[in-house]
């Protein structure tokens, strides 16, 4: 959990403890108002998010391996290169190769580019659709990880609902948010479409490097869409809107156990009491969380 000022991680120890650590935390946003503008709060937002999920995924790795089978720094970093590869090759390469292959075989190319990108937009959302469904049929411990992001938001509506942090309280609740960052990738693929189709469609080296560079345009925007849906959730349209959103974290959401629940309220509650602590006002602290 991500507050203003700090952010909290808990894991369930082999042991069946759980392992809790916290640090202060302060967000490149708040150094200039430059970083705070539109937009350009969201690219950066989404880069510093982009970080601490690594930093804590490593550490709670370790915390599960034990001290005797720790990553290393060479592991983490492959891990990571391979990630980076393997999500540039799936969500860029694929569907822009993909819908030029696809021209050929209908025996034309396409070079209109809001129909290009939107066969390509079309194929990309199907890779991630696909992508999520493999790794969860593949593995059980991404069935696991998707009860903790169950358990996450849960803990989240429970305090947004003004009750007690237990797991009782969260029972009832569904495991969708508004804020979450399934939502936000959804937006990333379809705002892609509508900014891509600006870019052309020239050579496929031209077309993948022009989408590179606009990435973080797009997240700025889904940034925005994301922030300003969670502040206007009393709309038809702004449901509406978000409906889609809520769909697919179906896929990325498992209902969770009351251990797991316990998990993601110790690190909500850890960062709240920090910000009280630190005599942050609490509708500051608590409206800006990050899950």
């Amino acid at each position: 959990m991500r507050s203003p000022n700090f952010w909290a991680m808990a894991v369930r120890a082999p042991s069946g403890d759980t392992d809790l650590r916290a640090e202060r935390f302060r967000s490149i946003t708040r150094r200039s108002k430059l970083f705070r503008l539109p937009i350009i709060r969201g690219a950066l937002s989404l880069g510093e998010t982009l970080w601490l999920g690594m930093k804590a995924l490593t550490l709670s790795t370790n915390i599960a391996l034990g001290e005797e089978q720790e990553l290393s720094k060479k592991e983490i970093a492959g891990t990571l290169a391979f990630a980076l590869v393997l999500g540039f090759g799936l969500f860029l390469v694929a569907p822009v190769l993909g819908t030029k292959g696809l021209g050929s075989l209908l025996g034309a190319s396409i070079e209109n580019p809001v129909l290009f990108n939107l066969v390509e937009g079309f194929i990309r959302i199907v890779i991630f659709i696909a992508y999520l469904l493999v790794i969860t049929l593949l593995s059980k411990d991404i069935k696991r990880f998707f009860g903790y992001h169950g358990a996450e938001h849960k803990a989240i509506k429970v305090f947004e609902r003004g009750e007690e942090l237990v797991p009782e309280n969260a029972r009832k609740l569904d495991t969708s948010h508004v804020r979450c960052g399934t939502s936000f990738v959804l937006y990333v693929l379809v705002l892609s479409i509508l900014v891509f189709s600006l870019l052309g469609v020239e050579g496929w080296l031209y077309m993948l490097a022009s989408r590179v560079v606009v990435i973080p345009l797009v997240a700025g925007i889904a940034f925005e869409f994301i922030m300003w849906s969670a502040r206007h959730q009393d709309s038809a349209l702004v449901r509406a809107l978000v409906w889609p959103g809520l769909q697919m974290q179906k896929l990325t959401t498992r209902e969770p156990t009351d251990d797991m629940v316990e998990v993601a309220m110790a690190s909500l509650k850890k960062v709240l009491s920090m910000e009280k602590e630190s005599e942050i006002e609490p509708n500051e602290a608590t409206s800006k969380l990050v899950i």
